[in-house]
């Protein structure tokens, strides 16, 4: 498995929402999941940051999901919702519970 920390700059948290949940059901395709999302910030204008940790079983299947067709078709509202991602992967090494 491995843990992928996903760090995002958020323009509009409305239109986020709306993205997040398609991009969620396409990332159950390749057995993905959001393990956790907590904001950093709300301002008063609907921006702020998000910080979501990602589950996949391998850095293969986190790139097809990355790579998929009806992903790419959400990239309008994605550049819409979203100013900016960082990203850094990590494999688990040890599961704590």
């Amino acid at each position: 498995m491995i843990n992928v920390l996903v760090r995002l700059n958020v323009k509009d948290f409305g239109l986020f929402e709306t993205f997040e949940k398609q991009a969620a059901m396409i990332m159950g395709k390749y057995d993905g999941r959001i393990i956790s999302a907590f904001e950093i910030a709300r301002n008063s204008d609907g921006s702020g940051e998000e910080i979501h940790i990602l589950e996949f079983p391998n850095e293969d299947t986190f790139n097809r999901y990355r790579a998929d067709a009806d992903l790419a078709k959400l990239s309008e509202l994605r550049q819409r919702a979203i100013a900016d991602t960082e990203v850094q992967m990590s494999v688990r090494i040890k599961t704590y519970f």
